[in-house]
Parts: C-alpha cells; sequence; structure tokens
C-alpha cells in the first residue's frame, strides 16, 4: 500500500502493516501503529534486530516520513540498509557530520562489500560532509503557524534542554529548591528573549549569552546619573550590550507595547542588578551552563546559522536520521536530538492532515535517554496527527531512572499507558518483567488436585479422588519473560515476544500473544 497523495479520508485505518497469522485479529494495523509502541528487551534479546526491524521496515515500505534519533553508534546504518531493501534510499536524509553517500560507501567497505561498492559508486556523485542545518531558534520565529515567535514558547524550548542535561548528568526534579531555580532562570530566559526582540536584535545563542554577562551591576546603575551622555552611550556600546539592547528597545516602540520595555528594563536595570551575589551568580551559571554547548562543536556547526532542514519535510515522505549518537557525543548528542525531536513534535501536531495526511513516526531506540514529559502530551493527541511513536529500551527501570525525583515512577506509567501496544522479549530485569506480568492480568485458571485414602498399616489406597478449582492467578508469570528465545544463531535467528495491546483479543482467544520475528 503506497499512502502518498492520498486524503485523510482515504487511508485504511484497519490496512495491517504486519500480519502475525492470516487471522484478521492478529494483524497489527496502522490505527495500532497511532497508538504508540513500547518495546522492552534485555541486553542482547534481539529487540532492534526483531520487533524493532519488523516495525521499521513495515512503516519504510507503506512510504511513510519519519524522524529518526540515534542512541548506539552505527544505527544511521541500520536505518541506510532498511532503505535499500525497501526502496526508500531516496527519500533518506542524514543530518551530522557525515552525509548518508559517505556513510553507505565506509560500510560497504568495512564489510568488504567490493562489488556493491563499485556499483555504488558508479551510480551516485558525492562528495564527503554534510550541509544540513537546523537552527532551533531561527525555525522557532519563523515557522507556520500560530504561536511562531512567542517568548514564552522559546523559553520553554530552552528550559526542556536544561531539563535534558539534568536528566542526563543524574540530576531530576527533587524538591523545592530546584523548582524555585528553574522559574527564576525561566524568568531571566524571557526577558532575554524579549530584550533580543524588542531591540530588533538577532535572536541567536550568542546574544543571549551577551545579554546576560553584560548585564549591569548595582555599581553600573548608581554610577549611571553621574555620566554625561556621552558617556552613557560609550558604556553601553563597550561594556553593556544588554542596556543598549534595552535602550534600542525604547527608541522607537509602539504605545502598545511600552509595558514590555517596561519588564526588561525593570528587570535588568533593578532587579537583576540588585540581586544578592549568590542569587544572581547562580541564575547566570545556569543560563551560561545551557548556552556553552551551543558556542562550540555539533551544536555550533549543525544548529546554528541559516536553517536548511526543517522538520516539515517529513510530512511529504522524507525520513530524517539524527546522526549524533550518544554514544560519541554524550550530552552535546542528547541536546541536538531532543532539541529536534521537541520541535517536529510540535510540527506535526500543528500539521493539517487533510493537506499532508500521510503517516508519519518517531522512532526512538535507547529511548531512555530521550523521554521527558511532553511525550505523554504528545502520545494523547498522535492518533489524530498520524504519528506514530516507538520507543525501545531495556527495561522500565532505565525510565525510572532518568525521569529522576519523587514523581518519577507516575510520570513513566503515564507515558507508557500512552503507548498501546507492549512488545515484551526476553528480559532479566525483574521490575520489568513483574510489570509486564501485571499488564497482562489476571485470568481464573483451573488447578487440579488429587488425594488418596488408605484402609490399612499396608497403605493400599482404597480410594483415589481428583478436584478442581479455579483460581486468580497471572497468565503470565514473571520467570517466563527470562526464556524467550534471543535469536543469533543458536535460536536460528528467530526473537520471541509476548505482544499485548490495548482492547486487543487475539485469535487464540487471549489478550496476549507469543510472536515470533525473523532477524534476516
Amino acid at each position: 500500500m503506497n499512502l502518498n497523495h492520498t486524503r485523510q479520508a482515504d487511508i485504511d485505518m484497519d490496512f495491517p502493516l504486519i500480519k502475525f497469522s492470516e487471522n484478521k485479529l492478529d494483524w497489527w494495523r496502522i490505527r495500532d501503529a497511532f497508538e504508540g509502541v513500547q518495546i522492552f528487551g534485555g541486553i542482547g534479546s534481539g529487540k532492534t534486530s526483531g520487533s524493532g526491524k519488523t516495525i521499521a521496515k513495515s512503516f519504510l515500505k507503506n512510504g511513510f516520513g519519519g524522524l529518526v534519533m540515534c542512541a548506539k553508534k552505527g544505527e544511521a546504518v541500520e536505518w541506510l540498509e532498511y532503505a535499500k531493501q525497501t526502496n526508500r534510499w531516496e527519500d533518506i536524509i542524514v543530518m551530522g557530520k557525515k552525509n548518508k553517500h559517505e556513510l553507505w560507501a565506509e560500510h560497504l567497505k568495512k564489510k568488504k562489500r567490493f562489488d556493491e561498492l563499485e556499483i555504488f559508486n558508479s551510480r551516485n556523485s558525492w562528495q564527503a560532509g554534510n550541509d544540513k542545518r537546523f537552527n532551533p531558534l531561527e525555525y522557532e520565529m519563523t515557522r507556520e503557524g500560530e504561536g511562531a515567535g512567542e517568548v514564552f514558547n522559546l523559553t520553554n524550548l530552552f528550559m526542556e534542554l536544561y531539563k535534558m542535561g539534568n536528566r542526563f548528568s543524574g540530576g531530576g526534579d527533587t524538591g523545592e529548591s530546584e523548582r524555585y531555580w528553574d522559574t527564576a532562570l525561566k524568568r531571566c530566559l524571557n526577558r532575554i528573549f524579549q530584550t533580543l526582540i524588542l531591540a530588533g536584535e538577532e535572536i541567536s545563542v550568542e546574544n543571549m549569552r551577551r545579554v546576560v554577562s553584560s548585564a549591569p551591576s548595582e555599581q553600573d546603575i548608581e554610577a549611571i546619573p553621574d555620566m554625561s551622555d556621552e558617556e552613557y552611550l560609550e558604556w553601553m556600546e563597550k561594556e553593556s550590550y544588554c542596556a543598549y539592547c534595552i535602550n534600542q528597545a525604547g527608541l522607537s516602540l509602539p504605545p502598545e507595547r511600552e509595558d514590555e520595555h517596561d519588564l526588561i528594563y525593570d528587570y535588568f536595570m533593578r532587579q537583576f542588578a540588585k540581586m544578592p551575589e549568590k542569587t544572581r551568580s547562580t541564575i547566570e551559571e545556569s543560563f551560561l551552563g545551557l548556552a556553552e554547548p551551543f558556542m562550540s562543536g555539533i551544536l555550533k556547526s549543525y544548529f546554528s546559522g541559516e536553517t536548511n532542514l526543517r522538520p516539515e519535510i517529513t510530512f511529504d515522505g522524507k525520513i530524517i536520521i539524527l546522526d549524533f549518537s550518544v554514544k560519541e557525543y554524550l550530552q552535546a548528542g542528547v541536546y541536538a536530538q531532543g532539541i529536534f525531536k521537541l520541535l517536529w513534535q510540535q510540527a506535526i501536531e500543528r500539521r493539517d492532515t487533510d493537506i499532508y495526511p500521510l503517516p508519519a513516526f518517531l522512532w526512538v531506540d535507547e529511548s531512555q535517554y530521550f523521554v521527558n514529559e511532553y511525550d505523554t502530551i504528545f502520545q494523547t493527541t498522535a492518533r489524530s496527527s498520524r504519528a506514530c511513536t516507538v520507543f525501545l529500551t531495556q527495561n522500565i527501570s532505565n525510565y525510572y531512572s532518568q525521569m529522576g525525583g519523587d514523581k518519577a515512577k507516575s510520570k513513566v506509567d503515564s507515558l507508557l499507558g500512552n503507548l498501546s501496544t507492549k512488545i515484551f522479549h526476553a528480559n532479566n530485569d525483574a521490575v520489568t518483567n513483574e510489570w509486564a506480568s501485571n499488564v497482562i492480568g489476571k485470568d481464573y485458571i483451573v488447578t487440579e488436585s488429587r488425594s488418596e485414602q488408605k484402609k490399612n498399616f499396608a497403605l493400599m489406597a482404597e480410594s483415589v479422588g481428583k478436584s478442581s478449582s479455579a483460581h486468580l492467578l497471572p497468565q503470565v508469570l514473571p520467570k517466563e519473560f527470562t526464556t524467550l528465545a534471543s535469536g543469533g544463531e543458536f535460536y536460528n535467528y528467530k526473537v520471541q515476544a509476548i505482544i499485548q495491546m490495548k482492547g486487543r483479543e487475539w485469535s487464540n482467544g487471549a489478550n496476549f500473544k507469543m510472536a515470533q520475528f525473523s532477524q534476516i
């Protein structure tokens, strides 16, 4: 089925993406994909090469667009392999240090597939390097739709990055003190953006840094009345970019925006200047720590300047692969992919599905690095947005650890509750296996008992009796998840998984199904 150029009303929601048998009750359909997927499996369980690969290729075969995030080195090449196998090579766009041609040529050479390499080079003219750029601030200022350029949207974008960094470094939502500093940083960001917008200055991380770093001190404010006009102008131009922007903002401001000017003037020239040194320095360091990754490295190289790669191209069937693996780039990789993921999700939610009906997927392996509270919000409207979310991770404990804080469990449970298809591969994590058993639930299971009566000391049986009774027991015991086939040569490259879906009774009459996936 090719869904390109079809109207929303023409999409067959019951079209099977995967058939686990010929019985329609065992079909995994487009409507199921829109309701989200969570795949669990221990290291080496075959979650990526088994169910993950099967679902990924089903999306590609049926023309879906999408966004692929990379946690592991070599993940981009895996997707290039899928694209080759499903005739979607032309729709793949890689963002990273190397373009898709360079990655594929290196892969063929490494695997000593020299005949393929020769054919590939003869059919493609390409150069090394990648020129794909995405400036999140420029994008948010210039994108289509309501809310573009809103100060609070820009601030929330940076606050999400701040939270990502905290989670990656082991921090989290741990108490009132942290929430106070979060609020203080958010307020500072609001005023920075307002200052630059009102002054007509470029909205960039560098200019944001200049505003904060040059904000007047209390001593500066006290010295201003004694300055001549020339001295004041010279001080602004040479020493306080912040004061310069505030002055520029007031020169030609329309009356209806005077209140905004009062806000930035009052904040930087009074409140911020008179803050206790410890309070002010903490806010400054929080911001500078957030801005630092954008001042060098991959974030400066690929997430600044002029945007030439926009999330909206996935609406037409393009697949964007963010090749900034966390294993290689660490926190910078989390920032780079996390910011693109968030803006992609928001773009998907804004799109008109009558104009852009093609399903689009979000693929996140090692998803514990990237999950956040917004994923729960996104998933509640994913079906109407024609978005397919697929998360893969080893165990539920990964999520609890990364979310952090005293509400971690409720946040994780809420997220997983909104991912309707759950696939469980081999696992030895007791928490995950117990959770999986509870998700599948209990049922009345008949058990039999046997009794004997003896008539003498020779213990000769006089009569034997049998009885049966029904008990409410787990349908799948936690230990059963520890023995599922995990592929490889030992298991003939077959991977087993137990699948549970919301509202689904499979052809076996149960609410779960044992499935098998091929790694070949």
